[in-house]
């Protein structure tokens, strides 16, 4: 659609909307594994390398009017370009069947316990296929809507969690201590990796001066979200018992109120969290159904966005026999793989890009 035009900042934040889904599932236990009392740093260890993926992602895109996947096209030729879309697609079919099953089974274990997980599976992908047929726009203001109550949500809870930390659960810090931060910095990564998907949506995005400028502060105010969060996850319990917690996020809401007005607000926070759930669902099938158009003859792209809802429906229910082997891939196999598609193969396109200049 010629008038499916969207914003930076709308793009910058859906993604962020869309990033705090897996951001509390993630953090900060596996930084507390790796770095213990140190491990609500590892945002900003994992800044710089950040703010480089952006500058690569502007250069891939630069003097262009699609997103990566025609940058991807252009740069590789029409065969081997196709193959690493193909790549990227198989890959956000694969996290969007995973991210699914994983909200699902968030909402079996924290509210309805004896509940079908195939129902929450069916109504989380009818919401995520409503979103995907309806225009970019439509769901780039949703995620403007998504953020405004996230962010709120967000706030209030950290501002009151923070009254209940114990600093000595994260602090002191010695220099001996800045190798395992900098090492706790990779799920960090693996979770950024996620943004990439948002760059398929460039081809969307009116091009306008400062754009660069304003997606590194985008950079680094997230990253300074994700350390605050993970501060106050790890004052209030440490290092050592927020490991063995599957959320430390949503316990840390459990045991916030204020006496008198409001308590247990974790209900209101768990439905405001779906928000983000379906963001990053959103993100993930619009991002498909972009690369699916650049490598298969697509006439009608509902037709493509229900296709991928249905396979990542069928996915979620039969990759994955159990709880423990979807965590166990998802904390190795999708860490690894958000690696490469995040940061390794940008880097790789922006090197044969200036080397094709060269020649």
């Amino acid at each position: 659609m010629t008038n499916d035009r969207i914003s930076l900042r709308q793009l910058l934040t859906l993604t962020f909307a869309a990033l705090l889904s897996p951001a509390i599932r993630i953090l900060p236990g596996r930084t507390a594994r790796i770095a213990g009392e140190g491990g609500w740093l590892a945002a900003l260890a994992a800044l710089p390398v950040l703010l480089a993926l952006c500058w690569v992602v502007y250069a891939l895109l630069q003097k262009g009017n699609g997103g990566l996947g025609e940058a991807v096209l252009t740069t590789l030729g029409p065969v081997l370009g196709r193959a690493v879309v193909g790549f990227y697609l198989v890959w956000g079919l694969f996290l969007l069947a995973a991210n699914a099953r994983l909200v699902a089974l968030r909402f079996l274990t924290v509210s309805y316990r004896n509940a079908p997980l195939p129902l929450f599976l069916a109504a989380l992908l009818a919401l995520t296929l409503w979103l995907g047929v309806k225009p970019v726009r439509v769901l780039a203001r949703a995620g403007e809507v998504f953020y405004l109550a996230l962010a709120i949500g967000l706030g209030l809870s950290l501002a009151m969690g923070a009254f209940q930390m114990d600093p000595g659960r994260i602090l002191p810090l010695w220099g001996e201590d800045l190798p395992k931060i900098g090492a706790a910095a990779l799920p960090v990564l693996g979770l950024l990796g996620y943004g990439i998907f948002a760059a398929f949506l460039g081809g969307n995005v009116e091009r306008r001066p400062g754009g660069r400028r304003k997606t590194m502060r985008w950079a680094v105010g997230f990253c300074l979200t994700l350390t605050a969060l993970q501060a106050v996850c790890l004052g209030n319990f440490g290092p050592g018992l927020s490991v063995r917690m599957n959320t430390p996020f949503f316990m840390m809401v459990k045991g916030i109120g204020i006496e008198g007005t409001f308590q247990r607000v974790e209900s209101v926070i768990l439905a405001l969290w779906v928000l983000s759930d379906l963001a990053l669902l959103g993100l993930l099938t619009r991002a498909c159904t972009k690369m699916a158009g650049q490598i298969l003859p697509v006439k009608r792209e509902k037709w493509v966005v229900l296709t991928l809802v249905l396979l990542a429906l069928v996915g979620a229910l039969r990759l994955f026999p159990d709880a423990f082997f979807l965590n166990h891939t998802m904390e190795r196999l999708a860490l690894w793989g958000n690696l490469i598609a995040g940061f390794g193969l940008p880097a790789l396109l922006l090197l044969v890009k200036k080397l094709r200049r060269q020649e």
